[in-house]
């Protein structure tokens, strides 16, 4: 298989995500605030980014751009999704959700688990990992674009934009809100502490209603420690604990229910090994190797099609004997 111009897919999924959102606000968005002028953006943008695709600068700001827009645009789109949701969203999963948790798992663990375990020390380990999701996705992109991992840094952008448009996608038309909207915030004595106080500031300014399941949280934090696992391993040591310890914040914090958080992490692991499946480890790439491989026969086994001991025998002789002549020719030139 010819190596994979990521970085055309990836593109190429913005720029339709981009088409789709402005469809979608065009046939359904009619309570939309500033329809107009956001369908004008969504497909000003989809337009531009198919022309960098087209072009594929190789050096750059442009080069820049088309390595790097998905995370300028991922914390837009969003936030975007609240806007986009209120007008267009089907909210019936936002009861549905709580209610198969509450079956499932004997109540609501987004609340009894804060309850508890009210333990300061444990409460601002968790929102640390929690917090570390905005930290940890551009420094490892970014580690791996400057160090010359292109390969790693263009898988990585490809699942994250899958996993993340998707999910935007998913919440546009199926929105659910979350624990922290639809519960009592947590109050001391967990609040008033460092790493409390900022994850629950950001999230007050920077979430979006309606974004809950699948959580985007933990499936972008998923493909990161998966995409590593296969190109750093050692790095993946590291992420590793932090994603396991900021799944389990997400609902510590009240910020998502269980479901949404597996729903996260299978969404994740599908599109890892959806994109290992076809373009790099699929049984198909190795069925054609084997293939290949069986169509070359071998010198050895070349040499024995047809022949039988007698035939080669005469053969071998007939090579000694103009080997034979060969050298008495030479022997009567140095004389």
């Amino acid at each position: 298989m010819p190596p994979v111009d990521v970085a055309r897919w990836t593109t190429t999924l913005t720029a339709s995500y981009l088409a789709i959102t402005a469809a979608l606000v065009v046939i359904l968005g009619n309570t939309v605030p500033g329809r107009v002028w956001l369908v004008a953006v969504h497909v000003t943008l989809s337009g531009s980014l198919l022309i960098l695709n087209r072009a594929r600068p190789s050096a750059g700001i442009l080069r820049v751009i088309r390595d790097w827009h998905p995370l300028m645009l991922f914390p837009l789109l969003y936030k975007e999704v609240e806007v986009l949701a209120a007008a267009m969203g089907d909210w019936r999963l936002t009861a549905a959700i709580p209610a198969w948790e509450s079956a499932l798992f004997a109540g609501q663990p987004s609340l009894y688990l804060s309850e508890r375990l009210a333990f300061v020390p444990l409460s601002e380990y968790l929102h640390s990992c929690y917090l570390s999701y905005v930290i940890v996705i551009p420094s490892v992109t970014a580690y791996w674009y400057v160090s010359g991992r292109r390969a790693a840094f263009g898988e990585l952008l490809l699942m994250l934009s899958t996993v993340l448009l998707g999910s935007y996608l998913f919440f546009i038309l199926l929105p659910v809100d979350s624990p922290y909207y639809l519960s009592q915030r947590l109050g001391p004595p967990l609040s008033g502490h460092f790493f409390f106080d900022l994850v629950h500031q950001m999230s007050a300014r920077g979430g979006a209603r309606g974004g809950a399941f699948p959580s985007a949280h933990v499936s972008g934090a998923v493909v990161v420690s998966l995409v590593a696992w296969r190109h750093q391993r050692r790095l993946a040591y590291l992420l590793v604990p932090i994603t396991g310890s900021m799944m389990i914040a997400t609902v510590y914090g009240r910020f998502h229910y269980v479901l949404d958080t597996l729903a996260g992490a299978a969404l994740a692991i599908v599109v890892v090994l959806g994109y290992r499946y076809i373009f790099s480890d699929g049984p198909g790439e190795r069925q054609s190797a084997c293939l290949a491989k069986a169509s070359m026969p071998s010198p050895a086994s070349s040499c024995r099609v047809g022949l039988d001991s007698k035939t080669v025998v005469d053969r071998v002789a007939a090579v000694a004997r103009i080997q034979g002549n060969g050298q008495a020719v030479l022997d009567r030139i140095g004389s």
